[in-house]
């Protein structure tokens, strides 16, 4: 899956310091998209098609739709004419910078100037795609992704994560065994896996997710006197009650893209820890959550045990939906996006920057257009709002693009 060169990014999995050139380190960063592109047929199922804003005609005036997707090119290719009512975002599904040539901005992850300024420099053929950073705003539902009403925190310590090396879980693993020596205690900690997990088919899973189950056993012994694993979790009917009934969310990896269960444990109103090091060469100075929405970890088992221990006894000091709310969900991204594109903020009538949400002529134009308000429409309640599969995408854009001065 994905295209590129892994093996240059998996020396960032595991370790915290890279002793390399910064621009190196952001080559490395870069070798390897998890894009959709012409050549990888077998993954034509997974294309997605994100609408923010439909193509709108309104009061004589066109205004050109907006969407995001790994897969701007391909897509480009088998709908020639789809940028002629959309402008696109490319997104990597990572924390590399999209390698679309096509798409006319790139979601970037984090404010990362440095970063900006080297991939400008080596990239001059791209060096005029708009760039996005996003980590502050993201595209879960965050009225569905939210707390669920329970009697009980009765989870101390819930992990969303694979049985994969990018994800350290043999850290966590030690982290617990450590907390239960040092503070006398076994927290209560669920581990949901989008694999099947059953001890009676483990051999059916990759080898590398083998290798990692063997570790945490090794370090445990006894695995399941600290870890419960729950696997293939409805994501909006049962994701949401498992962050709400937990105290804790944690994460252990230190590169990767836009980890969701931290925005997704946020919007549910549970604080959350990882490391310092999550993803740091491509965050640069910029912050991984709001503040008083959790803690950070050193990357070590014992700082994590330590970290455990102060925000366990600490919870009430945590707000963190309030503090996610205030920077991030679907009506943040919404302005983010649409504040980058000039032919919004000088188009649009009455558009002001960071409020295109509480536009009016954007509500009315959406509302005649579609029959639906653009709340309504930015929350999925269009079928058109998000598309998956190269077929049904085809299918649905051939028959909608049709709104054209």
């Amino acid at each position: 899956m994905g295209i590129g060169n892994y093996q240059r990014q998996k020396q960032y999995f595991n370790t915290a310091q890279i002793y390399q050139p910064l621009e190196e380190i952001y080559a490395d960063l870069d070798s390897w998209t998890n894009e959709i592109f012409e050549q990888e047929s077998e993954r034509f199922g997974n294309v997605n098609f994100s609408v923010i804003l439909p193509p709108l005609m309104y009061e004589g005036l066109f205004i050109k739709g907006l969407y995001f997707s790994e897969s701007v090119d391909l897509l480009n290719k088998v709908l020639p004419q789809l940028s002629d009512t959309f402008f696109s975002i490319a997104d990597s599904l990572w924390c590399s910078y999209p390698w679309s040539n096509t798409a006319d901005a790139y979601f970037t992850l984090y404010d990362n100037p440095s970063r900006e300024t080297w991939f400008r420099k080596t990239y001059p053929q791209r060096a005029n795609k708009i760039l996005i950073p996003v980590s502050h705003s993201d595209f879960i539902h965050e009225y569905l992704m939210a707390p669920q009403p329970v009697t009980l925190k009765d989870i101390d310590v819930l992990c969303v994560s694979q049985l994969s090396p990018i994800n350290n879980l043999p850290i966590i693993a030690e982290a617990l065994k450590i907390y239960a020596q040092k503070y006398n205690k076994l927290l209560k900690t669920i581990l949901i896996v989008d694999d099947n997990f059953d001890l009676k088919s483990i051999h059916e899973l990759s080898s590398e997710f083998q290798l990692e189950w063997e570790k945490i056993t090794n370090i445990l012994v006894n695995p399941f006197d600290y870890i419960q694993i729950i696997s293939q979790v409805d994501y909006y009917q049962q994701r949401p009650l498992y962050y709400s009934r937990s105290k804790i969310c944690i994460m252990g990896s230190i590169l990767e893209g836009k980890n969701s269960s931290l925005t997704e444990a946020m919007s549910c109103n549970t604080p959350v820890i990882c490391f310092q090091q999550f993803n740091q060469y491509a965050r640069g100075q910029d912050r991984i959550f709001p503040q008083s929405s959790g803690l950070l970890s050193e990357f070590n088992p014992e700082s994590l045990a330590d970290t455990l221990h102060t925000a366990l006894d600490n919870l009430t000091t945590f707000k963190p939906r309030l503090n996610y709310l205030k920077y991030q969900g679907r009506k943040h991204f919404f302005n983010i996006c649409l504040d980058y594109f000039f032919d919004y903020y000088s188009r649009i009538p009455d558009y002001k920057q960071g409020q295109a949400y509480h536009n009016l002529w954007l509500d009315l134009a959406i509302q005649n257009n579609y029959q639906i308000s653009l709340h309504d429409f930015l929350y999925g309640r269009s079928p058109r709002s998000q598309i998956q599969g190269l077929v049904n995408i085809y299918k649905t854009i051939n028959q909608w693009i049709k709104i054209q001065p």
